[in-house]
């Protein structure tokens, strides 16, 4: 039985991302939704992947996982699992998922940017926290996440990004209290708040979920300290791993990769049917 404590799998994540929120045979989160009227399941919004868990990850049991989403009547299936490895105790390696999706599913590759804890920062990170600390940044745990919700909000408008607020609010507000979460603010000499981070905790890995920065001269080494703190507290939570959450922005990317963070595959799941290829050409090219 999975920990329904799961963020991915908490009703507190389910019942708060969307009207459509469900677990799954009793391990791994979705979402019913609809695409211009078509019902598709997804996994659920701001998830970083499905929180798929089961008690052994390997070939029989992932095929058995693809057999009942096969099960499904919907005719589009967008499914995220969480990050590959070779150690086949804590989830799938690629050659699993290689060797044993059926070809009605298509594989996306993806990657996240993961970093074993406690983390040594390479000397350019060092410092930029360094210089933080001179230019009178701190950092600190809060409770409210108000300063998440609004900078996270500022970042996806800056970079013309869809977002729904007024949902992420609902989320945020439901989740701020669990205790696989957290929240992190990074603060001027004045004391506004100038980069700020929501963090989820699953398995001893903690996943950059939310959060944004306010466009400055500081912002950049404020989001470096805040991030550097981040790790301090997910150590103090017992995590593990600190999973960045990856990013299809190139430089995003690169601002992870300089932590020292590793590339992790990622396999997005598709099952479409095949009516459905033409216009989803149009409507979701991201997934071709």
């Amino acid at each position: 039985m999975p920990d329904k404590h799961h963020p991915f799998i908490s009703s507190s994540w389910l019942d708060n991302c969307s009207d459509g929120g469900f677990v799954f045979n009793d391990i791994c989160g979705l979402c019913k939704t609809s695409l211009k009227g078509m019902q598709v399941v997804i996994t659920p919004p701001w998830a970083l992947d499905c929180g798929l868990q089961l008690t052994n990850y390997n070939s029989a049991n992932y095929s058995k996982f693809i057999e009942s989403l096969n099960t499904r009547p919907e005719p589009l299936l967008v499914i995220d699992i969480p990050p590959c490895s070779e150690d086949k105790a804590i989830s799938f390696s690629t050659a699993v998922v290689k060797q044993n999706t059926p070809t009605n599913f298509r594989v996306q590759w993806k990657h996240t940017r993961i970093l074993d804890l406690p983390a040594t920062l390479p000397s350019n990170r060092k410092k930029q926290v360094s210089k933080s600390q001179r230019e009178g940044i701190s950092c600190e745990l809060v409770s409210d996440w108000s300063n998440v919700h609004r900078l996270h909000d500022h970042t996806r408008s800056r970079k013309d990004l869809a977002n729904n607020s007024t949902q992420l609010g609902k989320l945020l507000n439901a989740i701020n209290s669990e205790s696989y979460s957290f929240a992190i603010e990074a603060k001027d000499s004045s004391g506004d708040c100038i980069s700020s981070g929501g963090f989820v905790i699953e398995n001893k890995r903690c996943i950059y979920s939310f959060g944004g920065q306010k466009r400055g001269h500081l912002s950049a080494i404020a989001t470096v300290a805040m991030l550097h703190f981040a790790m301090e507290v997910a150590l103090t939570k017992g995590a593990e791993k600190f999973d960045f959450g990856g990013s299809s922005d190139p430089g995003v990317d690169r601002f992870y990769k300089e932590f020292g963070a590793h590339q992790i595959p990622k396999a997005r799941l598709i099952r479409s049917s095949w009516w459905l290829t033409p216009i989803l050409k149009i409507l979701r090219p991201d997934l071709f």
